[in-house]
């Protein structure tokens, strides 16, 4: 199973699922998940909406030989997540 795109050269474009859940007054992040494309990712992030205090969908392009990558695309939030940085 394919879990990236490939873009020209060595770049590589990953689509991440990350889910938050309230425990008390703070909000955790339980374990990211890899999609396999765009439509992947939001399909997931829309599934675990209902479970989660907050889900954030995105992709990441870059290279990871260099460890040179652009700043994330936001894909997709669902409920309360942390801001991004």
């Amino acid at each position: 199973m394919q879990t990236a795109r490939i873009d020209h050269n060595s770049r590589v474009t990953h689509y991440v699922v990350q889910a938050y859940r309230k425990m008390g007054k703070k909000i955790v992040a339980d374990e990211p998940k890899i999609a396999t494309d765009e439509r992947h990712c939001l399909r997931m992030a829309e599934a675990a909406a209902p479970r989660r205090h907050g889900v954030i969908a995105f992709s990441r392009t870059g290279d990871a030989d260099t460890g040179d990558f652009d700043d994330p695309v936001i894909l997709a939030t669902h409920g309360e997540v942390p801001e991004m940085s």
